[in-house]
C-alpha cells in the first residue's frame, strides 16, 4: 500500500527511572514503592498521614520520619527498609520506631531524663549498671506489653 510510506514513524524512548532498583536508604525505598503503588506523592502523603512536602523531603533524602511516623512508613512498604540493629543505640531507635514512640517516652518509662539517655547511649557519659538492666528489660520486653508508653507524655 502506497500510502504507509508515508506515516512518518516515531520512536519513543523509554523514560529513565528516578529511583534504584537497590534501594539503599529510606528515602529510595519510598520512591521506589511509590510508583510501583500507583501513586502521586500527594496520594503517598495521603495515606501515610502527612503533608506532600514532608513526602518529597523524605525521597530526596532530607529528612526521616520521627519515631512516631514510622509504623505507617512500614505499612505502605510492607517491610521495615532499616538493617539489623548491631549496637545499644540501634536496637533502641528500631524498638521505638516499633512502637511508634519518642526518645522523651523511652526515657520517661526508664524514669530518666532523655538527655540523660542520650548521652548514655552515644558514650558521652557511662551507664549505671541499673540504668543498663533497665534499658536491656526494655529492648527485650514484647512489644505488645509496652503499648502504654504513648500514653506517657514529653517531659517540658
Amino acid at each position: 500500500m502506497p500510502f504507509c510510506r508515508q506515516t512518518p514513524l516515531t520512536l519513543k524512548a523509554l523514560r529513565a527511572k528516578d529511583y534504584s532498583e537497590t534501594p539503599r536508604n529510606l528515602g529510595e525505598h519510598l520512591k521506589k514503592r511509590r510508583p510501583e503503588l500507583g501513586l502521586l506523592q500527594r496520594e503517598a502523603a495521603e495515606m501515610l498521614g502527612v503533608s506532600t512536602d514532608t513526602v518529597v523531603n523524605w525521597e530526596k533524602d532530607k529528612s526521616e520520619p520521627v519515631a512516631a511516623q514510622f509504623r505507617p512508613v512500614v505499612a505502605f512498604l510492607g517491610y521495615d527498609p532499616a538493617p539489623e540493629p548491631q549496637t545499644l543505640s540501634e536496637r533502641l531507635e528500631a524498638k521505638q520506631r516499633r512502637l511508634g514512640v519518642s526518645l522523651a517516652q523511652v526515657a520517661r518509662h526508664l524514669g530518666c531524663d532523655p538527655g540523660s539517655l542520650k548521652r548514655y547511649l552515644d558514650g558521652s557519659w557511662r551507664m549505671p549498671a541499673n540504668r543498663a538492666r533497665a534499658l536491656e528489660a526494655f529492648l527485650d520486653a514484647e512489644d505488645a506489653a509496652l503499648a502504654g508508653l504513648h500514653s506517657l507524655k514529653r517531659r517540658r
